[in-house]
């Protein structure tokens, strides 16, 4: 019976000593402590930003710079950062078929963008920390697609994450404003000029931000991707509007050429209003349903299809986008349900 006991004591002061082994490695670093970006590529290869396009043209996103590891970071990092001027090639080449350039991803001129400090500090204790970028959009054309590439610089100092390329961060930048989103259009008939039935329909329009009260769309039925689409370009300004008894906001809205030549003719040929009101939302009551409308009777000619025949068309109806908020971030570009 003594010796049933000596081994099981024995065997007891086995496991305390392994159990005292093994936090003993916890509490050390069991994995290396690496500098990355918190900037997950979508399905398009880049990571999209979303900036509110202010009245004066500036606009602000941080970017998270993250030290992994299985331990909490035990010493102070300045992880430097730069602009890559090279991997945004590469992948342009990759994705797009050859002579489409037109499509690409443009890299953001210097111009507009600036940089508070060229290091973010991750002091000791904290695993993450966000590094400021400042934008000054005012004149960019949002037609193109804008990217800031930017890279963790090497230093002796620390290991980068090269792992899926988690040292880059090529930032989609995605502006918007009230009025900017993704619009059903199944109520926008696309008609020849001097008829009204057989019209055509898009089940969506994009409406890309010109200013912080004005976006653009592309004229009918154009396609998102012809390589004549800046001529079909229709930039639409919301005028101050009347707010009812509910809060409902009413008002004009004037349609413009974005082509300067103005080369599609295009002209209203009736009055052009919207409609915005805030919905908080039925069953969830953080959200807010923010939904505008669009009231629209313009026309255009198709110069391109066929420039021996250009063809006139009357556009007509309405289009509407709603966009979720979420009251309670802290953030607004986090309190949108991007969809």
């Amino acid at each position: 019976m003594k010796k049933i006991q000596l081994y099981i004591m024995a065997a007891m002061t086995a496991m305390c000593g392994m159990f005292t082994s093994c936090n003993e490695d916890w509490e050390e670093e069991v994995y290396e402590q690496l500098v990355s970006f918190k900037a997950p590529v979508g399905s398009n290869g880049v990571h999209d930003i979303y900036v509110r396009y202010k009245a004066d043209g500036t606009g602000q996103f941080k970017l998270p710079v993250i030290i992994s590891g299985s331990a909490t970071n035990h010493r102070d990092f300045n992880v430097k950062i730069g602009v890559d001027n090279d991997t945004l090639d590469i992948l342009n080449k990759a994705r797009f078929a050859s002579g489409r350039e037109d499509l690409w991803f443009r890299q953001l001129p210097e111009n507009f963008y600036s940089f508070p400090s060229q290091t973010c500090h991750v002091a000791s204790g904290q695993n993450t920390n966000l590094y400021i970028i400042d934008f000054n959009l005012k004149g960019l054309d949002t037609n193109e697609n804008w990217v800031l590439p930017l890279t963790v610089m090497p230093d002796p100092s620390y290991k980068l994450n090269i792992r899926s390329g988690w040292d880059k961060a090529l930032l989609n930048l995605k502006l918007f404003n009230d009025y900017s989103g993704t619009y059903s259009s199944t109520n926008m008939y696309v008609y020849i000029d001097g008829t009204n039935s057989d019209g055509a329909v898009e089940d969506t329009r994009e409406c890309r931000v010109v200013d912080d009260r004005s976006v653009f769309f592309l004229a009918g039925t154009t396609w998102s991707e012809d390589v004549n689409r800046g001529l079909y370009k229709v930039i639409t300004h919301f005028e101050e509007g009347v707010k009812d008894e509910k809060g409902v906001i009413t008002g004009r809205l004037t349609l413009s050429a974005g082509d300067p030549a103005n080369a599609i003719n295009l002209e209203t040929s009736g009055d052009c209003t919207y409609r915005y009101e805030v919905i908080r939302h039925a069953t969830k009551k953080y959200l807010e349903r923010r939904i505008t409308t669009m009231y629209l009777d313009y026309k255009y000619t198709d110069i391109t299809s066929d420039p021996k025949n250009p063809m006139r068309f009357h556009v007509k109806g309405n289009m509407t986008m709603e966009r979720l908020y979420d009251i309670n971030a802290p953030e607004e570009y986090q309190a949108v349900l991007w969809r």
